[in-house]
């Protein structure tokens, strides 16, 4: 039997984001029905030591807080969608927030009466499965909170 070596891995679970660490490659990482999103993204992200990431997924999402940002409150208005739904597109990114890994997701989802909502997911269950696109970067991408926008905002590394 030959040994994988983790250059030439192409997908991955969220247990087992090890097998791909320190890579700059892409990778998918196949989700379970019944994982938490950010759990199984962070999880991974985490194993596989990424320094910040651009992700894209399709799948299904159940139990899905979805939010809109008030520029003017400076507060997120949240609203639960419960059941299955198509995760027609998700686009994101992993960041450091303070030196931890921090998730910003936005997604298309679809109903069963063939209605698109989205926004950005503040939390979701996987259902059936998800399979998410990870880009490594290669160097690693900070947030601070910005006082004007409320928001906490990628930020370029000091000269």
């Amino acid at each position: 039997m030959t040994a994988i070596k983790s250059a030439s891995l192409a997908i991955v679970d969220s247990h087992s984001g090890d097998r791909v660490a320190n890579t700059e490659k892409p990778f998918i990482l196949a989700l379970k029905q019944g994982e938490n999103l950010f759990e199984a993204i962070l999880r991974c992200a985490d194993a596989a030591h990424l320094k910040s990431a651009s992700i894209s997924g399709l799948g299904g999402l159940d139990n899905i807080s979805v939010a809109y940002y008030n520029l003017r409150t400076q507060q997120y208005q949240t609203k639960l969608f419960e059941g299955m739904h198509e995760l027609i597109a998700l686009n994101g990114n992993i960041t450091l927030l303070e030196g931890k890994r921090f998730l910003h997701i936005h997604a298309a989802l679809g109903t069963h009466e063939y209605n698109v909502i989205g926004g950005h997911i503040m939390d979701a269950t996987v259902n059936p499965s998800g399979e998410i696109t990870i880009l490594p970067l290669s160097a690693p991408i900070a947030r601070e909170y910005d006082s004007i926008t409320g928001l906490k905002l990628m930020c370029p590394l000091a000269r």
